[in-house]
């Protein structure tokens, strides 16, 4: 029996921009099947932004939620008997720094866990969740050029 080679893709994506759709067509390439899940941070507000669940499932993307450790999540998936690597997406040096803390947490939580990390294309580097939830505050249309509305 071949098992499904699935890419789980966490993130608070908030909002989800034209950064993330690249890193999610980038692991279409190499998983069979991903899965975009919104983690929940305790310590941020709720984001008033929604994932374009439609969007991506059409893309052919499954998308869920995760209130908890997003290891718990890579293990519910494993029990089901299949090959699960958590996807992550780096726009910089900056951000691989922050990712191999992340990735130093969740190899002490679960040594099995996989991680693929996916560099985003050079022309979206500059594209932040939190640079677009400024930008909207003063222009819809120039926050639209970036966010991936759900």
């Amino acid at each position: 029996m071949d098992m499904n080679r699935i890419g789980i893709y966490p993130g608070s994506f908030d909002p989800f921009h034209i950064g993330h759709l690249d890193i999610v067509r980038q692991a279409q390439k190499v998983f069979d099947v991903i899965h975009v899940v919104r983690a929940v941070n305790p310590d941020k507000k709720q984001s008033q932004f929604k994932l374009p669940e439609d969007f991506l499932r059409e893309m052919k993307v499954g998308v869920g939620i995760c209130e908890g450790l997003v290891t718990d999540v890579v293990k519910n998936y494993e029990r089901g008997g299949n090959d699960i690597t958590l996807i992550r997406g780096l726009r910089s040096g900056a951000d691989l720094a922050y990712e191999q803390n992340l990735v130093a947490f969740m190899r002490n939580m679960h040594p099995q866990i996989k991680v693929v990390f996916f560099l985003c294309d050079p022309k979206y580097q500059h594209v932040s969740s939190s640079a677009l939830r400024g930008i909207r505050q003063f222009s819809e249309e120039e926050y639209k050029k970036y966010a991936v509305c759900g």
